[in-house]
């Protein structure tokens, strides 16, 4: 199991400096990439994302690709600077104000920092490549630390879920003889003062009737299979969390079911506390890839 959170850098050297690659990722329903490279390095976003889409499943992705000079200082594009320096001016001065108040703009510049144009495209996606794998090796490894946190904390709330199921499964059983003796004691109660007389047949009949409205044998058995699939996902290499969404959509539906046809109170806050793990289980499905 993998959790989608994580990150990663990683390097390679280029022409007289280094290319450096970012990797952040978050929770996403699907695999949402955000790929943006200076323009000199326009060229590798196409190789970026179709190296992404063949190692991740889901999650939204940002990738931070930048080129850095000798002694790691970015190389400046002294002509573009000094366009934006010279427009800045302008409008300092239409505006009678500082030029300095006006400096943090160019941190939003695009084309203020690049490479040569002349490098070779063949070498440009070899160290990209190099810089991805470097990346996604430590993006990886922090995922699936992660998820292996999150594994362990939904195999515990699981046991939990599989606890309640069969709580529920015993006290079903028990439903029947249960709904019989309340039906007695309340008709037995709208009699009491009268020269009525209780009969045991219609009573049984009445209480058979509702005892067959209020059956969640099918529900529980499907409680079961579901609790057993999530167990055997936990185990799978595979990406899961869109099976695993399903399935906690799907024991959901099953609770709410059940929680409409009971009619004790004890058995109404044993599904309480199912769907209160169940719960917990769909916040922490929500960042599994």
């Amino acid at each position: 199991m993998r959790s989608m959170t994580g990150f990663g850098r990683g390097e390679a050297t280029f022409e007289d400096g280094r290319i450096v690659l970012e990797i952040r990722t978050v929770n996403h329903r699907f695999l949402e990439i955000r790929n943006r490279a200076p323009g000199e390095l326009a060229a590798a976003e196409p190789l970026i994302e179709k190296l992404l889409r063949s190692r991740l499943y889901r999650g939204h992705c940002t990738v931070g690709l930048v080129y850095e000079g000798p002694g790691g200082a970015s190389q400046v594009n002294r002509s573009a600077l000094k366009n934006h320096l010279e427009n800045l001016a302008s409008v300092a001065d239409d505006m009678k104000i500082d030029l300095a108040d006006l400096l943090p703009v160019l941190a939003a510049a695009p084309d203020l920092f690049s490479i040569s144009p002349s490098y070779d495209p063949e070498k440009l996606e070899k160290v990209v490549t190099i810089a991805f794998e470097g990346a996604m090796k430590k993006l990886l490894l922090m995922r699936e630390n992660e998820g292996a946190a999150m594994s362990a904390e939904i195999s515990e709330r699981l046991d939990l879920l599989s606890a309640s199921v069969r709580d529920l499964s015993t006290m079903a059983k028990e439903y029947p003889a249960q709904i019989l003796e309340k039906t007695r004691q309340k008709i037995a109660g709208l009699l009491a003062g009268t020269n009525l007389k209780l009969d045991p047949g219609r009573v049984e009949a009445e209480a058979a009737l509702l005892a067959d409205r209020t059956d969640i044998n099918e529900e529980l058995t499907r409680l079961f299979s579901h609790c057993d699939q999530m167990a055997g996902l936990i185990l799978s290499e595979d990406p899961i969390g869109r099976r695993m969404e399903f399935l906690v959509q799907e024991m959901a539906r099953e609770a709410n079911t059940m929680g409409a046809k009971a009619g004790l109170v004890e058995f109404t806050h044993k599904v309480v506390d199912f769907k209160a793990d169940l719960e917990k289980i769909r916040e922490l499905v929500q960042n599994v890839e």
